[in-house]
């Protein structure tokens, strides 16, 4: 019985290795055909991947909202200078690395006085329509500003207008009535709009109709192409002068900020969108393989503003208690979770700027000291109306930062985050807007942005505070413009030290963070760190989307 079960065993696994056998050979052509197959789908899908890399030509974007109007005078917020930057072009920028980076002019020339400034147009530089651009163009700048504001800001100082001279359709010169360092800034982001367009300056000034449309003519690398519902596309010039970027549509598309953003990266709707918290950077970082990451210092000193004209109308012993009670690295740690994204500040001046220095003197934090001096001098147990742009990132977070620290004091903080638009009309009120909305807030958070080159750049309007509106003394408006003044190296540096201790005296600005700029991309977008000023991006030919 064994011997005929072991037999049957045995005759059954013989005929299975001969039937493994069978198929084994008699399948080895359709395992080939198989690998054949495969090999054809790996190698069509390689060349299809090939061919998509070689035909990506699009870079989209998100803005936060439609712009009315596409003029390159801009209204001063950051979506609006990402929007326009690709279409308009200025005549030349100071860069971090203390020289110029020229655009539509090609030199400068500053008198050894410093008075003179002459300008060098670029021979070859048209309007997206071929028109040449010209110094017919610059004067209509000049005549536009003289139009809508009654003067020349383009040759005045201190309140007095130079002269201007066209010397030829490329050269032009500006003579001011005293030397004026910051004058460089003012001259190099000159508007420059195209007068053959226009009837005349005034004619733009009264109907801006003009630069709702996508038939405007442009200076920059792109024109328009379409504008949407909720998108806008821009074309890149082949006839561009400084050569046609390797991106040949920019898709500008309304999406949310926060979560809403982030979901449209993570899908591939959107190339790119900036980091601003830790876990972003930590779990993006983590991804090399799918995304890069770009850091950029941003220029940018985000301040907070005791109001000189706040319903509370605080003292110099309340403002040095809430001054003390600030502790800069707890807001750094508790609004942004990383030095990568911001760092403690020690002046009103940022690392950018050639009159920076490291050493000048922070204020001190000391809980006990701020205690003290709230409780003295009536602080303690008051509500402090305090606002912030809760368009601009981290701003809450620090806000609720500075409300937990000063809770330590015995002052409690209504906080009240706004859009950009309104923030601007309260805080800005007294100084640019004419209201009355600048006497309805206590503190306020704000951020001077693109600091850079050799002068106090935005830092000076504040010194220098037109309509007294942040309540330094006189002397620091004065020094601040003896600042810009100063020829000699040295001695400007001086008197800016001394301006920034005057002011810090006073305890009405308290520098809160230096900011980096911190992006994320897809995998296939290279060039972004390349662009060393935002908001987002100074320079389109360094950018590819085909990494």
């Amino acid at each position: 019985m064994r011997n005929t079960k072991l037999t049957r065993l045995l005759a059954l696994m013989l005929a299975m290795m001969m039937a493994f056998a069978l198929a084994a050979c008699g399948g080895s052509d359709d395992t080939e055909d198989a690998n054949a197959g495969d090999t054809q789908q790996n190698e069509e899908q390689t060349e299809g991947n090939n061919e998509q890399q070689e035909v990506r030509d699009t870079f989209t974007m998100a803005i936060s909202y439609m712009p009315d109007a596409l003029s390159p005078a801009g209204n001063g917020s950051d979506d609006y200078t990402t929007m326009t930057r690709p279409l308009f072009d200025r005549l030349f920028m100071e860069n971090n690395h203390g020289g110029i980076d020229y655009y539509l002019a090609k030199g400068l020339d500053i008198s050894e006085d410093g008075l003179t400034y002459t300008v060098t147009l670029r021979d070859d530089i048209t309007w997206s329509d071929g028109t040449p651009i010209t110094t017919k163009d610059v004067q209509f700048g000049m005549d536009y500003s003289i139009a809508k504001y009654g003067y020349n800001r383009y040759c005045r100082v201190n309140g007095v207008e130079g002269s201007v001279e066209i010397i030829d359709d490329q050269t032009f010169a500006v003579t001011l009535p005293e030397p004026y360092n910051y004058f460089i800034a003012t001259l190099g982001g000159m508007t420059i709009y195209p007068a053959h367009e226009f009837d005349s300056a005034q004619a733009l000034v009264d109907d801006q109709s003009y630069y709702t449309t996508a038939d405007i003519v442009t200076s920059g690398a792109y024109t328009i192409k379409e504008i949407n519902a909720d998108n806008i596309v821009y074309e890149a010039r082949e006839d561009y002068y400084r050569g046609t970027p390797s991106i040949k549509y920019i898709v500008l598309k309304v999406i949310g900020s926060g979560s809403t953003k982030a979901i449209a990266f993570e899908n591939g709707e959107i190339d790119y969108m900036r980091i601003t918290t830790v876990d972003e950077l930590e779990k993006y970082s983590a991804q090399s393989d799918k995304y890069n990451i770009y850091k950029i210092p941003e220029a940018r000193l985000n301040y907070l503003q005791v109001n000189p004209y706040g319903p509370a109308n605080l003292t110099d012993e309340q403002r040095e208690a809430l001054f003390y009670a600030i502790n800069g690295d707890e807001v750094i740690d508790g609004a942004y979770g990383s030095t990568e994204l911001a760092q403690n500040p020690n002046s009103c001046l940022v690392p950018t700027q050639s009159l920076y220095n490291p050493d000048t003197p922070d204020y001190e934090y000391n809980l006990d000291k701020a205690k003290e001096l709230a409780k003295s001098s009536g602080l303690e147990g008051q509500t402090l109306i305090y606002i912030y742009n809760k368009d601009r990132a981290n701003m809450e977070a620090v806000a609720i930062v500075l409300q937990q620290q000063l809770q330590q004091i015995g002052v409690n903080l209504k906080i009240e985050g706004l859009d950009s638009t309104t923030f601007f009309q309260r805080f800005f009120g007294l100084s640019s807007y004419h209201n009355d909305q600048y006497t309805t807030w206590d503190l306020g958070t704000n951020g001077w942005d693109s600091m850079r080159g050799s002068t106090l750049y935005q830092a000076y309007s504040y010194f220098n505070q037109a309509d007294n509106a942040w309540g330094l003394t006189d002397i620091c408006g004065e020094l601040a413009f003896k600042v810009n003044t100063i020829r000699d190296t040295e001695e400007m540096q001086k008197a800016t030290e001394e301006l920034l201790a005057l002011a810090a005296e006073q305890h009405r600005i308290y520098p809160l963070t230096y900011t980096n700029y911190v992006m994320v991309s897809q995998k296939y977008v290279s060039g972004l760190d390349t662009c060393d000023i935002v908001p987002e991006f100074v320079d389109w030919l360094a950018i590819s989307v085909n990494n």
